[in-house]
C-alpha cells in the first residue's frame, strides 16, 4: 500500500488542489481550490472512481484561492481544515478579498484541530511531516512525505520562481529563511509539489532559481 499524490488545477488562480490516497481506501485533501460545479464535480468523480473518502483536510496557507472549495468539502465530506494557528487571520480574509476580486465565495466553515506540536500528521500507515515556512503567508506550512520523497508546498518555492511577498501579512526576508531551511535541507531528489504551476525538485531549485538557491546568490539573497 504506497501512499499516492494527485494533483488537479481549478479556479481563475490556476491553484493546485492535492489529493494524498492513503492506500487504504481513505484520503486527505490539500488546499481545495475548486470553485464552480464542474470542479466539484471533477473531483468528487475522482474520489468516487477510486473508491476513496477524504477522511482529513489540510490547508498550506489559508489565501482565497487555496479555500475556494473548503464550504463544499465540508458539505460533501463533513470535514474541517487544519491551518496553522497563525494562519487564521488569512482564513478570516479570505472571504473579503474574494469580494475584492468578485469571486463569489460560500462562508468558510469553522477551522478544526490546529496544526499541533508534534508536526506528524497520520496518513494510514504513513505520516507527513509538516514544516512551518512563513514569508508568503504568516502560517504558511509545507507538507513532507519522507516515504515517497514529496513535498506539497503550496506557494513557497516555485519552478524557477518563489511565492509572492507583496500581499499583506508577506516577509520577504521570512521567506528566503523558509526556503533556505526548511525545503533546501532536504535531498536534492524531494520532488515539489506546489501551489501553482508543474513540479520541480528541491535540487533543480537550488542549482538554478534565480530568487533563491542554494549558493546564496539569488535576487533575494543579496
Amino acid at each position: 500500500e504506497m501512499m499516492e499524490l494527485h494533483t488537479f488545477t481549478y479556479n481563475a488562480f490556476s491553484e493546485q488542489t492535492y489529493l494524498v490516497d492513503h492506500g487504504n481506501g481513505e484520503a486527505t485533501v490539500i488546499d481545495p481550490g475548486m470553485s464552480h460545479a464542474a470542479e466539484q464535480e471533477d473531483f468528487a468523480k475522482f474520489c468516487d472512481s477510486r473508491g476513496l473518502k477524504p477522511v482529513q483536510w489540510l490547508l498550506t496557507h489559508a489565501h482565497l484561492d487555496h479555500v475556494l472549495g473548503a464550504a463544499w468539502i465540508h458539505d460533501r465530506w463533513g470535514l474541517s481544515p487544519c491551518l496553522h494557528p497563525l494562519d487564521r487571520p488569512t482564513y478570516d480574509q479570505a472571504p473579503r478579498a474574494a469580494s475584492v476580486y468578485g469571486i463569489p465565495m460560500d462562508p468558510l466553515p469553522e477551522l478544526g484541530q490546529p496544526l499541533d506540536e508534534q508536526h506528524s500528521i497520520q496518513c494510514g500507515e504513513e505520516s507527513l511531516e509538516w514544516r512551518f515556512t512563513p514569508g508568503h503567508a504568516p502560517g504558511h506550512v509545507v507538507f513532507i512525505c519522507h516515504a515517497e520523497r514529496w513535498v506539497v508546498g503550496g506557494d513557497v518555492l516555485f519552478r524557477g520562481s518563489v511565492g509572492r511577498t507583496d500581499l499583506p501579512g508577506c516577509n520577504p526576508k521570512e521567506l528566503v529563511s523558509s526556503i533556505e531551511n526548511q525545503l533546501y535541507s532536504l535531498p536534492d531528489d524531494y520532488t515539489v509539489w506546489p501551489g501553482h504551476g508543474p513540479s520541480t525538485t528541491v535540487g533543480e531549485e537550488k542549482l538554478t532559481n534565480p530568487f533563491v538557491n542554494g549558493a546564496g546568490t539569488g535576487m533575494m539573497q543579496r
